[in-house]
């Protein structure tokens, strides 16, 4: 049958929560199937959060995932009605941040999950060291099962010799190594998982595009009504800028019928665009003046700025280090790449309990470059630590007097967000230590330029970025600003559906 179909679930008049469904014929999959914080937050906060014993249930319920029988018959109670539809073939994850796949976890295990091999080693980095929720079970998971006494209640398993279950996960190219470390289990349960090569079931092109963390890729989809062109996040800015360029250059070939274009910073209040360089030059600048302890914080898997403080650190005499977490993490993005990621590095370690089967190996294997706070503590000028506002209580084993905390990532845009940052302060003050790339002016939070360079391309590069492909058809998401694009975009059709509203593509 000639023709697609496209339904937005989530991702409109928000930024993040990308949750899009292309239908071709008699394929179904979707772009993205990430979390809405905005929503998310609205509803949950830290002590209150969805029940894992009702599975899928809370978050059906409260609106939060579409209503379709996609998701994990482990997961479904059996108090839960979903109509009658065809399954989901695959969901396609544009990279790995939360708000683009953070609930894909959720999805039948008949779904294909497709990505690139740098995604899908960030995933199952991801998940062998939280291990929170169903939500994040994309590499693997372990099923639930129905309580024996009232089957709307889904336990874990307490079988601890059950394997964990790998899902069908498929990437353009499949470097060895990480196929290997992809079966290693990070607990003391055997894993049973496999990475294939390929990618998903319509016919398919993939571009790695420049965005604020490794292997980020824009997808085209080849349809019954031509070519749908995804950007995901993507920017023009950053060390991978010429990525990018190459995708805006080979999507036009395609003549698309429809490009998804991401649309973060549109609306926002005029922000200067500084590049990761920029970002080096002030952090360096700051490293170079302080003689204590430096925090750097920076976002979770921003393996850009982690470099950029790698170079700092050899540049200022310091070594820089990480939290096995990261460690983890870089390990597997090491095997993408081909090189050792954790070359040069130390890898702190936290005064805590009982370890996870994967910290022990790590820890043992890493031995000589294990990193005691007691070490830091008689030479805090020695060091640039990486920790975030999650590791603070960290500080108080290396008792700091005075030093520099280096704020490195995004504002904050919640005032959930805000209250965390009166919470560092007060931290900070305890020790002393002088915060840099934000500060508290008059009691109002203000965020100083120059110490971060954001994932997202500004207005006039998104206008280019669709001058360049030439779609007949443009639909614009993760943006609180979709009217901007029917005010600005020349010579494409921009479409503004409802939430859930059907789009026929002929």
């Amino acid at each position: 049958m000639k023709g697609a179909f496209l339904t937005v679930y989530d991702g409109l008049d928000s930024i993040g929560g990308n949750k899009i469904l292309l239908e071709s014929g008699e394929i179904r999959v979707f772009l993205d199937f990430g979390i809405n914080f905005k929503r998310h937050s609205s509803l949950f906060a830290e002590f209150l959060k969805p029940r894992p014993a009702r599975g899928v249930h809370d978050l059906l319920e409260l609106g939060l995932i579409p209503p379709l029988p996609i998701y994990r018959e482990d997961l479904t109670p059996s108090d839960l009605d979903l109509p009658c539809d065809r399954p989901l073939d695959a969901v396609y994850l544009s990279h790995a941040h939360l708000d683009h796949w953070g609930c894909a976890g959720l999805l039948s295990l008949q779904t294909t999950v497709c990505c690139s091999a740098m995604t899908a080693a960030i995933l199952k980095g991801v998940q062998d060291v939280r291990r929170e929720s169903p939500w994040e079970e994309v590499a693997y998971l372990s099923r639930r099962e129905p309580d024996e006494d009232d089957s709307r209640v889904l336990n874990s398993s307490r079988n601890r010799n059950k394997p964990l279950e790998g899902r069908r996960v498929e990437v353009p190219e499949l470097p060895p190594k990480l196929q290997e470390l992809w079966k290693q289990s990070p607990q003391t349960r055997p894993l049973n998982a496999e990475l294939s090569k390929g990618s998903g079931p319509l016919p398919c092109k993939l571009w790695e595009v420049d965005h604020s963390i490794p292997g980020a890729t824009a997808f085209a989809l080849e349809t019954g009504a031509g070519w749908v062109v995804y950007t995901g996040d993507l920017r023009m800015h950053g060390t991978g800028g010429h990525l990018t360029e190459k995708f805006l250059e080979e999507a036009a070939g395609l003549e698309p019928r429809l490009l998804i274009i991401e649309g973060t910073r549109v609306g926002r209040k005029e922000e200067r665009r500084e590049t990761e360089g920029e970002v080096y030059r002030n952090c360096l600048e700051i490293c170079e003046g302080e003689r204590g302890l430096v925090v750097a914080d920076f976002s979770p898997r921003n393996f850009e700025r982690l470099e950029t403080f790698r170079r700092i650190a050899e540049e200022t005499g310091r070594e820089l280090a990480v939290l096995p977490e990261d460690a983890h993490q870089m390990r597997l993005i090491g095997c993408v790449e081909g090189r050792d990621r954790l070359s040069g590095l130390r890898v702190y370690r936290a005064l805590k309990g009982s370890k996870h089967a994967w910290e022990k190996n790590l820890l043992e294997e890493l031995a000589d470059r294990v990193l005691d706070p007691s070490e830091v503590s008689r030479r805090p000028s020695g060091y640039i630590l990486c920790l975030s506002y999650w590791n603070l209580p960290n500080l108080l084993d290396i008792k700091p007097e005075g030093g520099t905390y280096l704020y490195s990532s995004s504002e904050a845009y919640l005032e959930e967000e805000v209250f965390d940052f009166q919470r560092l302060y007060s931290w900070l003050e305890h020790f002393h230590m002088r915060p840099v790339g934000f500060r508290f002016a008059g009691g109002e939070l203000e965020f100083e330029p120059g110490f971060h360079a954001s994932g997202h391309a500004p207005p006039e590069e998104l206008l280019r970025a669709i001058e360049r492909i030439r779609p007949k058809e443009v639909l614009p998401v993760h943006t609180e600003h979709r009217e901007w694009f029917e005010r600005e975009v020349k010579g494409a059709e921009v479409l503004l559906p409802r939430e859930g509203e059907h789009i026929t593509l002929t």
